[in-house]
């Protein structure tokens, strides 16, 4: 089956513009008709679908680049190296991550009784202040 780049565009939840982005940077290639109109195949749907997860899990295009290319080398040392660099520099990437949005729960949990009562969340003010800051400082090195 094929598909227009209005139909991929909906089947992925990517925009039509995202999709041409993707093609001029290399990351896919669909086909042309005779018009010119691109028509994309289940293989490039696949891609698609994998090019979002991997950016939902805060690959850089240029990494999912990276990933997509390992896929087309035959296996080997330098390929396996490459991969497990990258895999495992996002593990403990997402890893921090999900512990910031631990700490940021808490802090929600925290707040939101203050809420209810404006004298507990003055008495208390310096705390969550302080709280704040040290989740700011954890995320700000992480983007380091």
């Amino acid at each position: 089956m094929t598909y227009t780049i209005k139909q991929a565009a909906r089947i992925t939840g990517l925009s039509s513009d995202t999709l041409r982005y993707y093609e001029k940077k290399g990351m896919i290639s669909p086909k042309r008709q005779e018009n010119g109109y691109r028509y994309y195949d289940e293989s490039d749907i696949a891609v698609l679908k994998y090019i979002t997860v991997l950016k939902y899990s805060h690959f850089t295009l240029f990494e999912i680049k990276t990933m997509k290319e390992l896929q087309t080398h035959e296996p080997g040392v330098q390929c396996n190296e490459i991969a497990k660099r990258i895999l495992t520099e996002k593990y403990n990437e997402l890893n921090q991550i999900i512990q910031n949005y631990r700490r940021i729960t808490l802090l929600f949990e925290e707040l939101l009784p203050l809420i209810e009562n404006t004298d507990a969340y003055y008495r208390n003010k310096d705390r969550v202040i302080q709280f704040i800051d040290d989740i700011f400082i954890d995320i700000k090195n992480d983007k380091r």
